[in-house]
């Protein structure tokens, strides 16, 4: 039986107030989807092997080999079993939604790699809900006891944790992960605007990296929620460097819904909506090779 808990939508764009610099004011983004796993507790279900027209009477108990499960709600897993639990290959599709695991297990748990993919199907009795926001998209990569990445004991660049989601609205996530949420090193490339947040990852968030921009500009420094926190430095194309300290305020309407994050089994703690303000530092021109202070707007 599937259990539907949440899942990590993707991160809001960073966005900033910088008067007199060039530097586009950014969308907030991060529809978040509601992904399908296997629950704790086993559900009714047939299970039926090669040679045999009738299932087995004991279910999967003790039983090892090939065999097809077909779930009391609708659900199917077609795979291997040791010892009455899914281990090996195996493929799990969810009656709802349409989601589908196809990779190894372990102990009845997806561990190992594999492939996710959330769906969007009704079933036959369902109306279509326009205000719901749309799921979907692909995770590719390493499982731990059910959840991507390595383990919450391990550490992510020590153990397999590497995996790729691809989001319902085509943002792309690389890098890795631990205990289901984004941790360790990656990449988040927004869609809309081919933006990047390059860095360090804790529990579904950047800490410290690069907001990298199509044109090459790229601001350098630590983070909060997803947005620029604290001191940094936005490097230009041509070279010239401007250093400055960006601060965060608290926006009205705490009442808002949660979005959903990258765990997918209880809902986050919701993140404060912030405005966020560059304060202008030192500016730093490069012509022909050498560093002098200067404007930032010198030709």
């Amino acid at each position: 039986q599937g259990r539907h808990g949440t899942e990590g939508g993707p991160p809001p764009l960073p966005s900033s107030r910088h008067p007199g610099l060039a530097v586009p004011r950014l969308r907030r983004c991060g529809e978040f989807d509601t992904m399908g796993d296997e629950g704790e507790e086993e559900p009714k279900y047939k299970l039926y092997v090669k040679h045999q027209e009738e299932p087995l009477k004991t279910g999967s108990q003790n039983y090892g080999g090939y065999g097809k499960a077909y779930y009391e709600k609708g659900d199917t897993y077609f795979g291997n079993y040791v010892q009455g639990h899914r281990q090996g290959r195996g493929v799990y599709t969810w009656k709802k939604f349409g989601d589908s695991y196809e990779g190894e297990y372990e102990d009845n748990k997806k561990h190992g790699f594999g492939k996710f993919v959330y769906r969007d199907q009704l079933d036959e009795e369902e109306e279509p809900d326009e205000a719901r926001p749309p799921r979907g998209g692909t995770y590719i990569g390493f499982y731990s006891e059910g959840l991507r990445g390595c383990k919450e004991s391990q550490n992510p660049s020590e153990s397999q944790s590497e995996g790729t989601f691809t989001y319902v609205n085509g943002d792309i996530y690389v890098g890795q992960w631990r205990a289901g949420k984004k941790n360790g090193r990656g990449t988040y490339t927004y869609a809309k605007d081919s933006t990047k947040l390059v860095g360090d990852w804790e529990n579904g968030k950047i800490q410290v990296g690069k907001w990298v921009f199509p044109n090459g500009t790229f601001y350098s420094g630590k983070f909060r929620y997803n947005k620029p926190y604290g001191q940094g430095v936005w490097v230009f194309p041509n070279g010239n460097q401007l250093t400055g300290e960006y601060t965060q305020k608290d926006q009205p309407g705490e009442d808002d819904e949660p979005p959903a994050e990258d765990d997918e089994n209880a809902p986050p703690k919701k993140d404060p909506k912030v405005w966020v303000n560059f304060k202008f530092g030192d500016a730093v021109a490069v012509r022909g090779g050498s560093m002098a202070q200067a404007s930032l707007y010198d030709d």
